[in-house]
């Protein structure tokens, strides 16, 4: 053993130093693909981890919450048929306290008097720039000052005075905002609240821990009646948290399942983390899977450098048998050459990842704000657990990637081993038996392709992906074997003798140069279809825009972020709109999340007989939208997005049941149509049921349709006008809002906008590792050559040459691919995950584009290889020979 331990340093590091150039690039494709994938899950843990871990801060030692499903808030009278849960026994007692959560934005830029008025701002800034949210918690703090719960001592200790919070317009704040706005107490401060603004006064700082470090110190906390009174929400709640011992909470629950009324469910708190995590692991899981192909391409770079090595080692592998080395201690002096070169591409992959994280965290979290939770986070913590997932997932692809050749190395015996290209002969040999397999893995992407979601997640579809990467894989020696045949005349006639003789080497070194396709394949065939499905949603989205969204004027209360509705606009700045000179008609929109069957979704109330007459819905069964939304006014009936009647199984002609306050209520669904605002659907009804069934009265914007020839910026000057001092509210033209809907889309995607940048780096990194290896074990080819005559200039041609058949095969079949795995994302993948039906567009100028920069780089990739071929020493070659 000790003997064997010996030769670890001769073969192994010997080996790598030997052949630096290709042992980097081969780490850098591991380090790129661990850390990406390190990079995204910390992102997609940090995004909903602090999310989550907010809720619970909130929630406090509380062991229920009881909050509305199907509605945003609760009638306090349900507070009367509570009282029983005082009389529960403990070593604490058993209580209940009612909460406001809601959400405001940042607006102390001068001074504002009361709710209608508005702050004096900058010219060049608007909350839309750059929105500070704050959470807002309005909390029965009578009741906490009575109890004697240490679950309360953080709230009665920020304040010297803990009686200051009970007068009006006082709070406490996060120490994080504190610090950030230099707030202490006695301190006033601005927030957007519904379409005003404000003024709070300062009644102590939340320390750090707990409750001050929810929502990353963003945080406002209230009494309950200032916050009743500031979002106009008299006699309404938000949620009921309840306080039992542990050995209560089945009974406590079971008992609530039956009292509470339609609509409203009481669950342990941490369920309401549990739910966002259902709304955004579609999201999540595909960024993850898409992070893993880059860790795929490195698999293959492994692959590629230990076939090379070995190749190249054969001799020495036959000598080794002959002295006796087992093939047992043959796979273990490869496969620790194997995982040395992992190890330190995943160490620095590891590093990457770590740095990577802090701007993908910002990118993931702020979509997760945009889309699912309305809460922008953006505090960064690294979770040893994942960082020592992605270190065994590297060293375990590493091993993939490094076991067949090695294996290969194993059955070298010592005669075979001087026949220098037994292992290519058997590759040109196999690939008729490779291309069978190939067709197999492709009958299963074909046969997964079709196959439904699991658990809402397209699993079949990934496994699809999967499949044709790899049957691609497996086609192309037979692919390469039959195209450099055919192209060798060609080759010399264009480019000359060279050109042929860098065919007749890519031919002959099969095995190597299928690999290195491969490769480059994978890198490319990523590129490929993030652009065809990122350009085909872009444009979509731009035409569902231009097509649906014709109203002159959008109108939206200035505490509003991101698209998300976070308050109201009063009837009265309403009525003054409709009745201004040149407005046509006003189609008025409130929305707010519900669950639908315990699944997350919207409910939307417009006004149908505007939307009719001025609107342009595209329903998917093409069918007029008047005709449709008029039998939606005759009955109590809806319209859903079609990502709603995707994820719930819901077709045109059925019915839904809602809980409304006034009982369960079933709505006929009359009609399915286009919408790309939000993955998790909605459930659309018109204000006259709305009003019947809800018993509210609530807008939260505005589509303002003007007159024709009416100019909309003298409508917009005119609301402004009217309304100073009453409503502040956001206003847009037609353009404006289109020009945001698809700001809002690109910031969206800017995550994968950086994965479609790695996958061309990846790609390159492909080529530039295929060459150097190809290279390096053509040396004795080079050799021969030179001292049969050929000058430096020609071996440098015949290198380049190689590099440019590389680059074409690779790019032409990692385009060919790239379309089959957008096909794949566009019709199976995303419509699995989000529901949408996205129109397929080719981004023909980018693909141009790409190929020509994968080829100038492929070139360009070659000028060092060609060098290093040009110096090859003829006589030190024939000397071996």
């Amino acid at each position: 053993m000790n003997n064997y331990l010996k030769w670890i340093p001769r073969l192994i590091l010997r080996s790598l130093s030997q052949n630096k150039l290709r042992t980097l690039l081969t780490v850098l494709g591991i380090a790129l693909g661990v850390g990406i994938l390190l990079a995204i899950n910390l992102a997609n843990e940090m995004a909903l981890g602090n999310f989550k871990d907010s809720i619970n801060r909130v929630s406090g030692k509380s062991t229920l919450t009881i909050y509305p499903t199907q509605s945003d808030v609760l009638d306090e009278q349900l507070l009367t048929q509570l009282q029983w849960i005082w009389m529960i026994p403990g070593q604490e007692p058993s209580r209940f306290s009612a909460g406001i959560e809601q959400t405001a934005l940042w607006a102390n830029s001068g001074a504002a008097n009361s709710l209608t008025e508005s702050p004096k701002e900058s010219p060049d800034q608007s909350p839309e720039e750059s929105p500070e949210v704050v959470r807002m918690l309005g909390v029965d703090m009578l009741s906490n000052l009575q109890s004697d719960s240490a679950d309360n001592s953080q709230l009665l200790s920020s304040s010297a005075n803990p009686f200051d919070i009970l007068k009006p317009y006082h709070a406490y704040v996060g120490e994080n905002l504190a610090k950030k706005h230099a707030l202490k107490p006695g301190d006033t401060f601005n927030l957007y609240l519904n379409d005003g603004t404000s003024r709070f006064t300062v009644a102590g700082i939340l320390s750090r821990g707990e409750l001050g470090d929810a929502y990353g110190g963003q945080i406002a906390v209230m009494d309950l009646s200032t916050a009743q009174q500031a979002f106009g929400l008299r006699g309404q709640i938000s949620k009921i948290d309840v306080f039992v011992p542990d050995a209560a909470v089945s009974v406590v629950q079971e008992k609530l399942k039956h009292q509470l009324p339609p609509g409203v469910e009481a669950h342990r708190p941490t369920q309401k983390g549990e739910q966002v995590e259902k709304m955004v692991k579609s999201y999540q899981y595909n960024l993850t899977t898409l992070s893993f192909i880059a860790l795929l391409v490195g698999v293959f770079l492994i692959y590629n450098t230990m076939s090379i090595t070995i190749i190249r080692r054969r001799p020495e592998i036959g000598t080794l048998r002959a002295i006796g080395f087992s093939k047992r201690q043959i796979f273990g002096l490869f496969i620790i050459e194997a995982l040395i070169i992992g190890l330190i591409g995943t160490i620095i992959g590891l590093g990457f990842g770590i740095f990577l994280s802090q701007f993908a965290i910002k990118a993931v979290a702020t979509t997760v704000a945009a889309l699912y939770t309305g809460q922008v986070l953006d505090s960064f913590s690294i979770n040893p657990w994942l960082v020592a997932q992605a270190f065994c997932f590297g060293l375990f692809m590493t091993f993939v990637g490094a076991l067949a050749p090695v294996l290969e190395a194993t059955a070298v015996s010592p005669a075979e081993a001087s026949k220098r290209a037994s292992y290519e002969s058997k590759i040109f040999q196999a690939s008729g038996k490779l291309s069978l397999i190939g067709l197999l893995f492709a009958a299963g992407a074909l046969g997964a392709a079709f196959q439904p979601p699991v658990a809402g997640l397209p699993i079949f579809g990934f496994i699809s992906a999967l499949c044709a990467i790899l049957a691609a894989a497996l086609w192309m020696p037979l692919i390469l074997k039959i195209a450099l045949g055919r192209l060798l005349p060609l080759l010399q006639q264009c480019f000359g003798i060279e050109a042929r003789l860098a065919g007749l080497i890519l031919r002959g070194a099969l095995g190597r140069t299928a690999v290195s396709v491969a490769s480059l394949m994978i890198g490319i065939a990523m590129m490929v279809s993030l652009a065809v499905m990122i350009s085909s949603f872009r444009q979509t989205v731009i035409t569902w825009v231009e097509q649906t969204l014709k109203a002159d004027l959008w109108i939206e209360p200035v505490s509003k972020f991101d698209g998300k509705q976070t308050g109201r606009i009063q009837l009265q700045a309403i009525q003054t709109i409709r009745q201004l000179p040149g407005v046509a008609a006003v189609d008025d929109f409130y929305e707010f999340p519900i669950q639908y069957k315990g699944n997350p979704t919207n409910l939307g109330i417009g006004q149908f007989q505007v939307l009719a007459k001025y609107g342009n819905l595209l329903f998917i069964d093409d069918e007029k939208p008047e005709a449709v939304l008029k039998r939606v006014m005759t009955s109590p009936s809806v319209i859903v997005t079609e990502a709603f009647s995707t994820r719930h199984g819901v077709k045109k002609g059925e019915t839904i049941t809602l809980a409304t306050p006034t009982g369960l209520q079933p709505f006929r669904v009359q009609g399915v149509y286009y919408d790309y605002s939000s993955d998790l659907g909605y459930i659309i009804m018109p204000r006259l049921w709305y009003k019947q069934f809800y018993k509210d009265d609530r807008i939260s914007n505005l589509a303002v349709y003007l007159k024709q020839g009416v100019s909309a910026e003298q409508v917009r000057e005119a609301i402004q006008t009217r309304l100073k001092g009453q409503s502040r509210l956001d206003i847009r033209s037609n353009q404006e809002l289109r020009d945001n809907v698809l700001r809002i889309f690109d910031r969206t995607f800017s995550i994968t906008y950086a994965l479609h940048v790695i996958a061309i780096a990846v790609a390159l990194l492909a080529v530039m590792n295929a060459l150097f290896a190809l290279v390096l074990e053509a040396r004795r080819e080079f050799g021969l050559l030179k001292y049969l005559g050929a000058t430096d200039r020609q071996i440098g041609k015949i290198v380049l040459v190689k590099a440019g058949l590389l680059g074409v095969f690779g790019t032409l079949s990692g385009m060919a691919v790239g379309f089959a795995l957008s096909f794949l994302l566009v019709y199976v993948i995303n419509k699995q995950s989000f529901g949408w039906t996205i129109r397929f567009e080719l981004p023909w100028v980018f693909l141009l584009q790409s190929f020509a920069l994968v080829m100038f780089t492929s070139i360009v990739s070659g000028i060092i290889p060609a060098r290093l071929a040009a110096k090859t020493p003829a006589p030190q070659v024939i000397k071996t020979e």
